[in-house]
C-alpha cells in the first residue's frame, strides 16, 4: 500500500469542515477504537476531508489497513472518490478508489475506498472480521436506509470485539446525540461538530396555490409551475451574475424529471436530467466542471444529488418539496415508492447544494405554511419498506429477525414475520429463521433474494448466461413505459442503449457467481431456450405470486389474489398470462410496471407448488353445490360441477354457519328461549354453566351442532332442524334433571295459570318478565325471585283485553297504592271483570264475574 500521507491542507482548502480536522485527527491518534460521530451541515466538505484525515491519523497510530467509506448511492460513491483523488493529485483507482455494483476502480495500493452501503453489507457478511480494514466511515447516516441501519448495527458489534477497528459515523442533520447514545454501550463516544457552512443560502418562496398532489402522484400543472419558476430564476440569476450560474432542480422521481425537463426545453433553455437510470458517463458529464465559456445549465434531479457530491457552478436550487419513500402495501403483499412531502432535513440538504461554492439561493415551490408543517426527518426505511433482503442479511449474520443484534431501530414484528415466511418459501431460512445452505448461496448474489433464488434454480434450466442476463435485468433500475420486459430486453441488448454496458457487466458477474456456486453440479453450458423464454421463466421463478391471468381488457389477476392493470396502451394486453416482476400502487389500484408474457404449461412446469386441484362445495339457496376447481394460487384455471359427498356437504354447511352465524337456521323460538335461560344460569350461577353467546356456540359447534349440520348437509331444511334438543346437550350433566326447576319456563300465579317467563336476551342483564292479567295476581303478597333467589321477576300487569296497565316488581306496593287509580279507570271499561276494592281478599281469577259466580 502507498505509504504517502494525504496533504490535508490542500484537500481541505476553502471547505467549512477544514478547521475541525485537527480535532478529529487528535481524537483518532489518542484512541482509534473509540467511535466518533461527526455532525456537519450540507456543503461543509466532511465527505471530502474526513476519510483522508482518518487515513493519516490511523497511520500515525500504527494502523495500516484500508479506510472504507460508505455512501447511500452509487453516483455519490463514484463522485466522492473522483473528487478526493483530484484534490490529492492522484489517479482515481490508485490511492483513492471506489466500488459500486457493476463498476469499480481500485488497486492493491488503494488506501481509501468509497462503496455503497449495500455492497459493504455484502462484504461484511462474507468477511465478518473485516480483515485488512482499519476504519469504516458510514456517511449520510441520517438518511436511514435499511442497508445503512443494518451496517451500523453489525459494524458496531464488530468494533466492540476489535480494538484496532475505527468506526466513524457522519450525518448532515442533528442526529449526533442520538447516534452517540446508541454507540456508547461499550466505548466512550466523541461528537465532533462543524457548526456552520461557509456560505449563506437565501430562502425564497414561489408558492403554488392549487392542488399539487393527487393519489396518482404530482400533478402536471404543479410540475409546469416548477419548470416556470426554474426558468424565471435561472434567467434572473444569470442576468446579474458575472459568470454562469447553474440551477439544480429537485423533484421526487424520474417521471417528474422528464416532465420538468420537457417544459424547460420548450421554453428555449437547456435542461439536463440527473437520476440513477442515466449512464455513468452522463452522470460524470454533469458532475464534472463544465468547459470554460459553456452556457448555464438547469439540472433536474431526483434525490441522487441531495448529498455527498458537488454539482459544479450551482448557486441556485429549486425545491419542489416532495420525495419518494418506501411504503409497504400489506393487503396486496407488495412494496413500492410513494410520493410524500419531503422532510425538513431533506429540504435542508437540498438547500445546502446552493451554498457549497459561494452564496446562493433556494427557491421553494411549497407555500410557507405547508413547508412549516413538514416532518423533521424522513421515515426510516426499516419501518415501512420490504424486509425480505434485510431478513436474509440478519439470518446470515446469525441474528434471525434481528434478535441479539443492537439495532438503532427494531423492525416491525409483523412485517418481519411476514417477510420471513417469504424467505422460508424460498428455502433461504429454516423453521426457526436460521439461514440454510441455500440461503448462504443466495446472500452472496447481489440482488433481491427472490431473484437470487431464481438465478440458482434457473441456471440449470435455461443456461447460466441467459439466466444471469435475465436476473441482471430484473435487478436493474431500467424501466419502459409499456411495462413490456421483452421490449426492454431487446433494447438493452443493443450497444447503443445507455444501460447496455452496466447490464452486460452485471450479467457477466452474476454468471461467474452462479458458476462458482455450482459446486460440481453439471450446469447448462449453453441456452436450452430462447433468451426471452429464459427471461419469462426467471421472472416467474423470482415472483411466483405475481404470475397473472387476464381478467379484463387491461386487467390481470395475480396468483396472490391482487388485481392489477397494465399501463395504458401496453402491447402486453394481448397476453393471456404474464410473469410480473414489479407492481406499484397507483391511487386505489395496483399497476404493473414490468412484466413479460408466458404460457401456462411453462408456469405449471416451473412452479408446481402453486398448482393445486380441489373439490369445493357451497350452500346456496338451501342446497349443496359442489365443484372440482383447478387453481394456480388465486387464479382459477378450470371448474366443473360434481356430486357432493357428505364430507363436502358438511364443509359447505360449516362455512355457511361460520359466515352467517345462528341466523343460518332462521328463527326458532324454543331454541332462543332455552339460550336465554342458559345464559341467565351462566351469568348468575357461573360454573358449571357455560357461555351461550353466538361466538361461544359457534366455537363449540363440534360438541353440540354436528348432528344438526349433518341433517342439513343431507338435504333437510335448516329452519326445520331441532336446535332446541341439540342445545340441551350443553347443559351440565349434574343439572340436566333440575334445570327446568332451577330456571323455569313458566311461573304459576295465584289464579293457577302457568305463565311463560321471558328471560333477558343473551348478553344482557335484567329481570325475568311475566306478562299476566292483573286479576290473576290478586292475593300475591310477595314478588317471587328465580334462579336461587338471584333473579327478580318483573310483572307486566295486563287488562282483560291484554293491554298493559302497569309494570312492577313489587306487587304489595302496587296493590296498596297505584291499584286504586287503575281500578277507577278500568272498572267502567271492563265491567264484566272483577275490580274489588280490596284485592287482597278477592279470589285470583282469569274469568269474568258471571263465570266466577257460576263456578261458585
Amino acid at each position: 500500500m502507498n505509504s504517502g500521507t494525504f496533504d490535508l491542507e490542500q484537500i481541505s482548502f476553502g471547505l467549512a469542515f477544514g478547521p475541525s480536522r485537527d480535532d478529529l485527527y487528535q481524537s483518532l491518534v489518542a484512541d482509534p477504537s473509540n467511535p466518533l460521530v461527526i455532525q456537519a451541515p450540507p456543503g461543509s466538505g466532511k465527505t471530502t476531508i474526513v476519510p483522508p484525515t482518518v487515513a493519516n491519523a490511523l497511520r500515525e497510530a500504527g494502523l495500516t489497513g484500508k479506510i472504507i467509506v460508505t455512501q447511500p448511492r452509487r453516483v455519490a460513491a463514484r463522485a466522492a472518490a473522483r473528487r478526493l483523488a483530484q484534490l490529492d493529485g492522484s489517479t482515481l483507482g490508485e490511492k483513492v478508489g471506489f466500488s459500486v455494483r457493476g463498476e469499480r476502480a481500485v488497486s492493491a495500493r488503494t488506501e481509501v475506498e468509497f462503496v455503497t452501503a449495500g455492497l459493504m453489507l455484502r462484504r461484511l457478511l462474507a468477511d465478518p472480521d473485516l480483515g485488512g480494514i482499519s476504519a469504516v466511515i458510514i456517511d449520510e447516516v441520517h438518511e436511514r436506509s435499511i442497508d445503512t441501519d443494518l451496517l451500523l448495527a453489525m459494524i458496531k458489534q464488530v468494533s466492540e470485539l476489535r480494538d484496532d477497528l475505527c468506526l466513524v459515523l457522519m450525518s448532515a442533520t442533528l442526529h449526533a446525540k442520538e447516534l452517540a447514545d446508541f454507540l456508547s454501550s461499550e466505548k466512550p463516544v466523541r461528537i465532533i461538530s462543524a457548526h456552520s457552512a461557509q456560505y449563506d443560502v437565501e430562502e425564497i418562496f414561489e408558492s403554488y396555490s392549487s392542488t399539487r398532489v393527487t393519489e396518482f402522484g404530482i400533478k402536471d400543472d404543479y410540475l409546469r409551475h416548477v419548470a416556470a419558476v426554474s426558468v424565471q430564476h435561472s434567467t434572473r440569476a444569470n442576468a446579474i451574475s458575472q459568470g454562469p450560474v447553474d440551477t439544480l432542480v429537485f423533484v421526487p422521481g424520474v417521471r417528474e424529471v422528464e416532465r420538468v425537463c420537457a417544459q424547460i426545453n420548450a421554453s428555449g433553455l437547456t435542461s439536463l436530467a440527473l437520476h440513477s437510470q442515466i449512464s455513468s458517463a452522463e452522470q460524470d458529464a454533469i458532475l464534472n466542471e463544465p468547459a470554460a465559456g459553456s452556457p448555464p445549465r438547469i439540472i433536474v434531479s431526483t434525490s441522487i444529488a441531495e448529498s455527498s457530491l458537488t454539482v459544479p457552478r450551482v448557486h441556485l436550487v429549486i425545491d419542489a418539496g416532495y420525495a419518494r419513500e418506501p411504503r409497504r402495501d400489506t393487503s396486496r403483499g407488495m412494496s413500492g415508492l410513494v410520493t410524500v412531502v419531503a422532510s425538513r432535513a431533506t429540504a435542508t440538504q437540498r438547500a445546502g447544494r446552493a451554498g457549497r461554492l459561494g452564496p446562493g439561493q433556494v427557491v421553494r415551490t411549497l407555500d410557507p405554511k405547508a413547508f412549516a408543517a413538514t416532518p423533521a426527518y424522513a421515515t426510516p426505511e426499516i419501518r415501512t419498506g420490504d424486509l425480505v433482503s434485510a431478513g436474509l442479511a440478519l439470518a446470515a449474520w446469525g441474528t434471525p429477525r434481528g434478535e441479539g443484534l443492537d439495532l438503532w431501530e427494531v423492525p416491525p414484528a409483523s412485517t418481519m414475520a411476514s417477510d420471513e415466511l417469504v424467505l422460508k418459501s424460498l428455502g433461504a431460512v429454516d423453521g426457526s429463521g436460521r439461514i440454510t445452505s441455500l440461503g448462504e448461496q443466495m446472500v452472496k448474489i447481489p440482488t433481491d433474494p427472490r431473484a437470487a433464488r431464481a438465478l440458482l434454480e434457473g441456471a440449470p434450466l435455461f443456461g447460466a448466461r441467459p439466466a444471469a442476463e435475465a436476473v441482471a435485468l430484473l435487478a436493474s433500475s431500467e424501466r419502459i413505459n409499456s411495462a413490456d420486459m421483452q421490449e426492454l430486453f431487446a433494447g438493452i441488448r443493443k450497444g447503443s442503449h445507455p444501460g447496455n454496458r452496466a447490464w452486460k457487466q452485471e450479467a457477466a458477474r452474476l454468471e461467474r457467481m452462479v458458476a462458482s456456486q455450482a459446486q460440481g453440479r453439471k450446469e447448462a453450458s449453453s441456452p436450452k431456450a430462447l433468451p426471452t423464454d429464459a427471461l419469462s421463466g426467471i421472472s416467474a421463478l423470482a415472483y411466483p405470486q405475481w404470475v397473472a391471468r387476464k381478467v379484463g381488457h387491461d386487467e390481470y389477476l395475480l396468483a396472490s389474489g391482487t388485481r392489477a392493470v397494465l399501463p395504458r396502451g401496453s402491447q402486453l394486453a394481448h397476453e393471456e398470462y404474464l410473469a410480473v416482476v414489479e407492481v406499484a400502487r397507483t391511487g386505489s389500484k395496483a399497476t404493473i410496471r414490468r412484466a413479460i408474457g408466458i404460457d401456462l404449461p411453462t408456469v405449471l412446469d416451473l412452479l408446481p407448488q402453486l398448482h393445486e386441484s380441489e373439490e369445493t362445495a357451497e350452500f346456496i339457496d338451501g342446497k349443496i353445490s359442489a365443484r372440482k376447481v383447478e387453481r394456480f394460487g388465486a387464479i382459477e384455471l378450470s371448474s366443473r360441477p360434481i356430486k357432493a359427498t357428505e364430507e363436502l356437504g358438511m364443509k359447505a354447511v360449516q362455512v355457511s354457519v361460520k359466515e352467517q352465524g345462528l341466523a343460518f337456521f332462521g328463527e326458532q323460538e324454543n331454541f332462543d328461549a332455552l339460550r336465554r335461560r342458559m345464559a341467565v344460569a351462566h351469568r348468575l350461577l357461573g360454573e358449571p354453566f357455560s357461555a351461550v353467546d353466538e361466538q361461544a356456540l359457534i366455537e363449540r359447534a363440534e360438541e353440540w351442532l354436528q348432528p344438526v349440520l349433518r341433517q342439513v348437509a343431507q338435504g333437510k331444511n335448516a329452519a326445520k332442524t331441532d336446535l332446541y334438543s341439540a342445545l340441551r346437550t350443553l347443559l351440565p350433566w349434574e343439572h340436566a334433571h333440575d334445570f327446568d326447576s332451577l330456571v323455569p319456563q313458566r311461573l304459576e300465579v295465584p289464579s293457577g295459570s302457568r305463565i311463560l317467563i321471558s328471560y333477558p336476551p343473551v348478553g344482557e342483564a335484567g329481570p325475568a318478565v311475566v306478562a299476566v292479567k292483573l286479576q290473576e295476581c290478586f292475593g300475591l303478597d310477595q314478588s317471587p325471585r328465580l334462579v336461587r333467589e338471584k333473579l327478580p321477576v318483573q310483572f307486566h300487569l295486563l287488562s282483560p283485553g291484554g293491554r298493559p296497565l302497569a309494570v312492577t316488581d313489587d306487587l304489595v306496593s302496587f296493590f296498596n297504592g297505584p291499584y286504586a287509580q287503575v281500578r277507577s279507570e278500568m272498572r267502567g271499561r271492563y265491567p264484566k271483570h272483577p275490580w274489588p276494592e280490596n284485592p287482597w281478599e278477592h279470589v285470583a281469577t282469569a274469568k269474568t264475574k258471571n263465570r266466577l259466580n257460576q263456578q261458585s
